[in-house]
């Protein structure tokens, strides 16, 4: 078997070194130097780099939005094959077991071959370029799939559905696990050129950041789904993108009945856009309280944390994800219905500073701080300032 396999990855590096060879008559894309003369080399390779770059960056977009994997593999796909007008491409993805793969992105391969090689794609020596590929953890190219020893047993299928060069290449996690594999097909025996080995690279590498984002994605959703702590994740109009049961039980909702609502569906006086502000004028988390209307009616106070999250590819702002510590009925301590923010404001109300004057000792903008009062005066039912001056010495606040 060791023979065997020495054997492939000779056959593997002469043919690469094959077709680098005839890259230049290769119809895939177009090569350095095939344009007029006075076109520069810059300008070349923007032409050849653009359409490699623009199937990046689509795909990327669809991983930061959390498309499904089978969405994003298939769009990877077909940008692949927009690159050429005869070539044919598929993901395939290995199980957990790393003993098989089954065909999830393959908008143009034919049903009847993937119903007939179903029974070749294991993980194993001599199974065709797919299985050979994730078995031995690296490319395998077929020039035809009519001849090549590793087809003895399923040539004819791929034959019959005018599929005779198949070129594999293994999708590997960092751990050198074996994710899937990215396979060309064509009509005609052939080996690939450097713009296919340039595809298949991009091709490959997406696909590896796809299968592991949403390996990823999975791991974080059980944690935030399954944490005991009550966590909210809102975008910044203030709609709720995924809420996790501890905060959803305590106000009488099942977590997926709270997608989608707005925060001022299910809170008293929401200040969700006076949050935001707040957040993108800060580097730091900023914690904050509300006041939440259950199901049935009954109000719960909140106690939060809340920062920002940024989009993987372009980094801007994107969500607010908030940590409740603390969502109960109303408190016997009125100080207690006040955050840590709203303590310093009051502070520095009562030492009668104006609002300009508090929003520069806090690094907060003004209208922060009059959000701020606003909410002192409704959590503490006092709407003037010298009824608000004797609660805080009533209650020990000291001015500053």
């Amino acid at each position: 078997m060791a023979d065997a396999d020495d054997g492939l990855h000779r056959r593997r590096l002469r043919g690469r070194a094959q077709c680098r060879a005839r890259g230049a008559q290769s119809g895939c894309l177009p090569a350095a130097g095939r344009g007029p003369a006075r076109m520069s080399a810059a300008t070349a390779a923007r032409e050849r780099l653009g359409p490699f770059l623009d199937s990046q960056r689509r795909v990327l977009e669809h991983i930061a939005d959390g498309a499904p994997l089978e969405e994003v593999l298939l769009t990877l796909v077909r940008l692949i094959e927009e690159q050429s007008d005869d070539m044919r491409c598929a993901v395939l993805l290995a199980d957990a077991a790393q003993t098989r793969l089954r065909f999830v992105a393959a908008p143009n391969i034919p049903q009847d071959y993937r119903a007939g090689i179903e029974p070749f794609l294991l993980i194993a020596p001599n199974m065709g370029s797919c299985g050979t590929a994730a078995y031995l953890k690296q490319p395998v190219y077929t020039r035809d799939t009519a001849s090549d020893p590793l087809w003895e047993n399923c040539g004819e299928i791929a034959v019959r559905n005018g599929l005779r060069a198949i070129w594999s290449t293994p999708i590997l996690a960092d751990d050198n696990r074996v994710l899937g594999t990215f396979a060309m097909y064509y009509d005609e025996p052939r080996l690939p050129a450097e713009e296919h080995l340039q595809l298949i690279d991009m091709a490959v590498q997406m696909a590896r950041v796809a299968i592991e984002a949403k390996a990823d994605d999975e791991i974080l959703r059980t944690i935030f789904d399954n944490s005991p702590g009550a966590m909210l994740i809102s975008d910044l109009a203030g709609a709720i993108v995924r809420a996790n049961h501890a905060f959803a039980q305590p106000l009488g909702y099942a977590p997926g009945d709270l997608h989608g609502k707005s925060l001022a569906e299910i809170t008293e006086g929401d200040d969700s856009e006076a949050l935001v502000k707040e957040l993108l004028a800060s580097t730091a988390e900023v914690s904050s309280d509300r006041r939440y209307r259950a199901r049935d009616g009954r109000v719960l106070w909140a106690r939060e944390r809340s920062a920002l999250r940024h989009d993987a590819s372009s980094g801007e702002p994107r969500y607010v994800l908030t940590h409740v510590e603390k969502l109960s009925e109303l408190a016997d301590d009125p100080l207690e219905r006040l955050s840590r923010r709203e303590r310093q404001v009051l502070e520095r109300v009562v030492a009668g500073r104006t609002s300009k004057e508090i929003a520069a000792q806090l690094r907060i903008s003004a209208g922060s701080v009059d959000t701020y009062r606003s909410r002192i005066a409704l959590k503490l039912g006092i709407g003037d300032l010298p009824a608000l001056v004797r609660f805080a010495i009533r209650h020990g606040i000291t001015s500053v």
